[in-house]
């Protein structure tokens, strides 16, 4: 826990607020801006002298429920909230599960990274966008029928990918090991239980995978494609958040040097 530098933001949070937006007078005796500490406790339900301690640094823990009832009464966004309870040494659960969404910027950066396969991933990597190349890689991104295809369940269950990817099988490892560490970051997101639900049903492959309860970080990796028509790929599998978006990651595809593979593949249609 961080006392002084979360006394200094609990101050700084409350000299901010406007007396008179929370119905207390608003006069020239205030000898300091913002609401006083009876007045945070007063909507809170916090005792004055716990606010004093932390506002003073001289806490050595607060609980949860203190930090959410301070966090509502100074009128917190959700980013400041987070940062209040880092400085605790806690973690704070968001208030609702943050949707993610492809902005133009987005739309913009997928198109210019042609002729590199790039796609984008939701919280729940269910795949939102994609560019010309990556369509390209895997045509069936376009035969989902509107529906949001998601990267799990095509790599488990889609025979075309399947048998595009030379390396399915350690990447089916991968996969599970990786979204089990993410998962791990929205513990109690209903889409993200589904998702596992659905897939422990309709794979066996994936609910072995999921049984060993074996977590691991991305890291690049060296990828291999037998493309129908741009015969043997290789790229560099990169992956990236977009801090912006919540749980959104770019997911990009470099040749690996001295390779002509992103070139092929875009000469594949033409």
């Amino acid at each position: 826990m961080r006392a002084k530098e979360l006394g200094e933001f609990l101050r700084s949070r409350r000299s901010r607020l406007s007396p008179a937006d929370f119905g207390f007078p608003d006069t020239d005796r205030r000898r300091a801006p913002g609401l006083r500490r009876e007045e945070v406790c007063s909507i809170a339900g916090v005792a004055v002298s716990w606010l004093a301690r932390l506002e003073q640094g001289r806490a050595h823990s607060v609980s949860p429920d203190v930090l959410e009832a301070l966090a509502q009464a100074l009128r917190l966004d959700e980013t400041e909230r987070t940062h209040l309870y880092g400085l605790a040494g806690l973690r704070a659960e968001p208030r609702d599960s943050p949707r993610s969404h492809v902005t133009p910027a987005l739309r913009v950066l997928l198109d210019e990274l042609d002729p590199n396969p790039a796609y984008l991933l939701d919280r729940g990597w269910n795949i939102v966008a994609w560019n010309e190349a990556e369509a390209t890689l895997f045509p069936g991104l376009l035969d989902t029928e509107g529906a949001t295809a998601n990267l799990l369940e095509l790599v488990f269950e889609n025979a075309a990918l399947q048998q595009l990817m030379v390396d399915h099988d350690q990447e089916c490892v991968r996969l599970v090991s990786q979204f089990r560490l993410h998962r791990s970051e929205w513990p109690d997101d209903p889409e993200l239980a589904a998702l596992v639900d659905r897939l422990e049903r309709d794979s066996t492959h994936f609910a072995r995978l999921w049984a060993a309860k074996d977590v691991a970080p991305f890291v690049t990796t060296h990828r291999v494609f037998d493309h129908p028509l741009a015969g043997r790929l290789e790229f560099d599998h990169h992956r990236f958040a977009a801090l912006d978006q919540a749980g959104m990651q770019l997911v990009l595809y470099t040749p690996i040097a001295g390779s002509d593979s992103a070139t092929r593949l875009q000469e594949a249609t033409q």
